[in-house]
């Protein structure tokens, strides 16, 4: 497998009432924010740009991290990849950013 720059949308959603979930949430992007990695975290999702291994490595810090605070869980995982190609957030909404 190659190791090229991926777009990866994650939405962690822990099964509890709000005032549980948002903690949750908050130290999944703490966890993120540590790590380097590029990201952009929007209402919905968090936006993580970066080489694919390093973005899979990262979602299962978070899978753990999220499941070891909930008794339940949903992860909803969106990636964009090329094959032989990298892909960058900014050849996406650049057009729109002017």
């Amino acid at each position: 497998m190659t190791n090229h720059q991926i777009n990866l949308g994650v939405q962690i959603i822990p099964i509890a009432d709000a005032a549980k979930c948002y903690p949750i949430i908050d130290q999944c992007i703490a966890l993120i924010q540590q790590s380097g990695i590029a990201y952009q975290v929007t209402a919905f999702e968090t936006i993580l740009e970066g080489p694919y291994e390093e973005l899979m490595s990262l979602i299962d810090l978070l899978y753990e991290l999220a499941l070891s605070m909930s008794e339940e869980l949903v992860i909803n995982i969106r990636l964009h990849a090329k094959n032989g190609q990298d892909v960058f957030g900014t050849d996406k909404t650049a057009k729109f950013n002017q």
